[in-house]
């Protein structure tokens, strides 16, 4: 049950963007950009450290969300459990410092330092990948306090829809769909 009586009884996401449209467009549009632009992570990957992100902020609606998305969008299920729940040991090796630094960025962000980014570039990445990191961090830290401020949960009916509708539609799609008149 939302905290606010005005959404219904299992709002999503979507809902509480159809009550506030200029705040859905605005954070569906930094969303696209961080999540579904050309980047070093795939979209699978970013949508696993979204996931991350919110595990850490004990985001259960973004957690399941992000998860299901990115398995949809190509992960296995046991890589997307492995960087949230085994950060230490992803499938793929160079997501351990990532992960760390993400980790690091989420719950004490005044303690990052250089040698956590060059821990990242040790392992391969560029400056935009700690960029990417970054951004996906700080969105997710957003996106969980409006979920969560707002009480927003969901069933596992819910998580399977929700992360269908960001794996197909994206959030560009997501977009045009909370504002037809508006997109474009």
């Amino acid at each position: 049950m939302p905290h606010l009586d005005s959404l219904p009884e299992n709002a999503s996401l979507v809902d509480l963007y159809r009550a506030h449209p200029r705040v859905a467009a605005a954070a569906l549009a930094l969303n696209d950009a961080v999540m579904r632009q050309p980047g070093p992570f795939t979209p699978a990957q970013r949508e696993a450290i979204a996931a991350y992100v919110s595990t850490l902020n004990a985001c259960q609606y973004c957690t399941g969300l992000h998860s299901n998305a990115a398995v949809r969008l190509g992960m296995a299920p046991d890589e997307v459990a492995a960087v949230c729940e085994r950060p230490e040991a992803p499938d793929d090796p160079r997501l351990v410092p990532v992960l760390a630094y993400v980790a690091k960025l989420t719950m004490a962000a005044s303690t990052v330092t250089r040698d956590d980014v060059r821990r990242i570039l040790d392992a391969g990445w560029d400056d935009q990948a700690v960029s990417s990191a970054a951004f996906i961090t700080a969105v997710y830290a957003f996106m969980n306090r409006i979920v969560d401020g707002h009480g927003i949960r969901a069933d596992a009916a819910g998580i399977e829809a929700g992360g269908k509708r960001l794996a197909e539609l994206g959030y560009a799609g997501i977009a045009a769909m909370i504002a037809p008149g508006e997109a474009g």
